[in-house]
């Protein structure tokens, strides 16, 4: 209000040529600046001081003025340098602060993606060790059930080779001359053992028949060549069948050997991608709970320096409010000393007239 009344005033007096003496200078007079100077002057027109003293008076007023601006004009100017510079500053620190938050978002974001992949990971490691590990142990128990087949059966073909052995002694010694009833007891042995047999049962029914056949109807050469023949096929196709046997037990031996090798190995390297992942879960989750305090700062850091900004802004405003009233009121001023200076000058007995009648 004060500045509108300033300007108005101004305005008024630059209109003053239109209106007579006495009405410009009760404008100035109403003016609490014009009204002491006007006080001022009267002094001096009281004191009988000569016309060109009081445009002195005017000019150290208009000179007072100027310096005030001046200074005025170079405080504000300092103070706008230094409002520019905290300005700038803190609007870097935004900036700095908003790009933290940004970057430090992105990192979080992507961390828990990266996380969820890696959490995957170790879950599908997990369920292979389980796999590996019974797999391993399910090979393991075929591997070793067999063996024991094999070691079982070569057991019992070996039981049979040594029947047929002693069956062919048996034949041996008939064949060279012994009774029957000298090799009876081994006889019963012999064929009780063959007949109890349950792992060759079809295999041994030619020689348990033959060796019946003998004890029935007499030792004679042509019996016990046939049968001594017999009992040598019979011996060749069981070391036949326990060399087959033997081989596909070395096969087996072989494959599990190198398996067993293939599931330690796969074993070793699962755990230790278990053990990675781990890890890295953790590191991960380092990460994201680092990232989530950081941007918890900045965005703390990033309101301090906005409310800072909108602080210094607020004080700037005010102050160039202040610099533009003042400058207002100082160039109202000057123009209340410029229209005095022109009354002085050119009607200065009407304006003494004015003066001395004033309250």
């Amino acid at each position: 209000m004060q500045k509108i009344a300033l300007l108005a005033l101004v305005l008024a007096v630059t209109a003053a040529k239109f209106v007579d003496t006495h009405t410009t200078l009760a404008q100035i007079n109403s003016d609490p600046f014009g009204h002491v100077v006007l006080s001022a002057i009267k002094a001096h027109l009281q004191a009988s001081t000569p016309a060109n003293e009081v445009n002195m008076l005017l000019n150290g007023v208009g000179a007072g003025l100027v310096q005030d601006q001046n200074d005025h004009d170079h405080a504000f100017e300092l103070d706008t340098t230094t409002n520019n510079r905290i300005v700038e500053d803190l609007e870097k620190e935004i900036l700095y602060h908003q790009n933290q938050i940004a970057s430090n978002t992105q990192l979080r974001d992507d961390t828990i993606e990266a996380l969820a992949v890696s959490e995957e990971d170790i879950r599908v490691t997990i369920s292979d060790i389980a796999n590996n590990e019974a797999t391993y142990a399910r090979e393991e128990a075929t591997r070793n059930q067999q063996h024991e087949t094999f070691v079982s059966k070569v057991a019992a073909i070996d039981d049979v080779i040594d029947a047929i052995d002693e069956a062919a002694k048996l034949i041996q010694h008939l064949s060279l001359g012994a009774s029957f009833a000298q090799l009876k007891s081994k006889y019963d042995t012999l064929h009780k053992k063959l007949s109890d047999n349950t792992s060759h049962t079809a295999l041994l029914q030619p020689v348990i028949t033959a060796l019946t056949e003998l004890a029935t109807h007499g030792v004679n050469q042509k019996a016990l060549t046939k049968i001594a023949q017999l009992l040598s096929e019979i011996r060749q196709q069981l070391v036949s069948e326990k060399a087959a046997k033997t081989d596909v037990e070395d096969r087996q031996a072989a494959h599990w050997a190198e398996f067993s090798v293939h599931l330690s190995n796969e074993h070793t390297r699962l755990v230790e991608r278990k053990a990675q992942l781990e890890v890295q879960i953790q590191e991960q989750k380092d990460t994201i709970e680092d990232a989530q305090s950081w941007i918890e700062f900045h965005t703390l850091e990033l309101e301090n320096s906005e409310e800072r900004l909108a602080g210094q802004q607020a004080w700037y405003a005010v102050q160039s409010e202040i610099y533009e009233t003042q400058t207002a009121e100082r160039t109202a001023q000057q123009e209340i000393v410029d229209r005095l200076q022109e009354h002085i000058s050119e009607k200065l007995s009407t304006t003494a007239q004015f003066i001395a009648s004033r309250n």
